[in-house]
């Protein structure tokens, strides 16, 4: 996977090899390679200022790393089973990581605590990531469910059970009164609706992204596509061969 740094400076990359790699913008050069973890790197996400990433691995951990330095600051020991994806909140202060584990946690980015368990599915939490003003965390499951939880008291507010195979990733709108979720029954829900040309991918979907006028959606068929959210409507396909993730810049 790799992301662009808010800053847009930069681009973090991670990789089976155990190493997270940060890139220039500009050049294209490797700035620096992030070094520690004993397993594959899932995941690599920037912090909200661009001065730190974050990064989760098979290892069961997950580090904070200076983006300067190139140093890890912070190692982030709990889960007991491989981490599949962790996120900053929006302000920076506090991390998400999702686990093989079953569990969700919430931790302080600044002591590395673990501040509290979302616990409740019962299968392995693929993907977590907060809502936009910080205060919900959003996770998705191979259980088949999403579920939204209070980042405050750790309890599940809601739970979308209607996908009939493995929720692949789950995110939230912009302006986070939505919920999206992609599942590997080839479809994507926002909310309770479904985008009903949705069957048009051939396989997986693993990843989506979203924009307040559309939806974009990406699949291991090698396609990625443009969803209109109100009517379902498929607005535009691109054929990418090996296609796993989108994002908007």
């Amino acid at each position: 996977m790799a992301v662009v740094s808010p800053d847009r400076t930069m681009v973090l990359t991670a990789s089976d090899d155990r190493t997270a790699r940060i890139w220039s913008t500009d050049s294209g050069k490797c700035l620096r390679t992030l070094e520690g973890h004993a397993s594959e790197v899932n995941s690599a996400v920037f912090s909200p200022d661009s001065t730190m990433a974050l990064t989760a691995s098979v290892d069961r951990t997950a580090r904070i790393w200076s983006i300067g330095s190139g140093e890890c600051l912070r190692t982030l020991r709990g889960h007991r089973s491989g981490l599949m994806s962790a996120a900053f909140s929006p302000d920076g202060k506090l991390i998400l990581t999702a686990s093989d584990d079953h569990c969700a946690r919430i931790w302080s980015a600044d002591s590395g605590e673990c501040l509290r368990r979302l616990r409740g599915h019962e299968h392995a939490v693929t993907s977590a990531v907060f809502s936009p003003d910080g205060r919900l965390a959003l996770t998705a499951s191979e259980d088949l469910t999403a579920k939204i939880w209070s980042i405050g008291s750790g309890e599940c507010l809601h739970t979308f059970d209607d996908h009939r195979w493995d929720v692949m990733s789950a995110i939230f709108s912009l302006d986070g009164k939505v919920a999206l979720t992609a599942s590997s029954d080839r479809t994507a829900k926002i909310g309770v609706l479904i985008l009903k040309s949705a069957f048009a991918h051939l396989q997986a979907m693993r990843l989506l992204c979203t924009q307040q006028s559309s939806r974009l959606t990406s699949s291991e068929d090698g396609t990625a596509r443009f969803w209109n959210p109100d009517t379902g409507e498929c607005l535009r396909v691109l054929h990418i061969a090996g296609l796993y993730r989108a994002a908007f810049a």
